[in-house]
């Protein structure tokens, strides 16, 4: 990975993509940049929704994320603020793309 740049703090554009997958493979995407943050939250939602005691979230821009396989399903998901939020998740496996 790139690092940031050091004028904007903005996540530097790769030229070698990041690729990932759900863990069944049936969806598979493409990360153009690094992502904006990533960080780790041990809020109980948090812990209830993957069953550890934190989950790892990364932000980035949807321009830059290009869906090479499949469709994820968005799950609406109760949140401490009371507004929810939306959990992309593979319809097969069900894993938090």
């Amino acid at each position: 990975m790139q690092p940031h740049r050091r004028d904007t703090g903005e996540p530097a554009v790769t030229t070698d993509a990041l690729e990932g997958a759900c863990t069944c493979g049936a969806i598979r995407y493409r990360l153009s940049s690094e992502p904006m943050f990533v960080h780790c939250c041990h809020c109980s939602w948090c812990q209830r929704e993957t069953g550890t005691a934190f989950a790892l979230n990364a932000v980035i821009e949807t321009d830059r994320v290009t869906l090479l396989q499949g469709e994820p399903v968005m799950v609406d998901t109760p949140s401490l603020s009371g507004k929810g939020q939306q959990i992309a998740r593979c319809a097969q496996c069900h894993v938090a793309l």
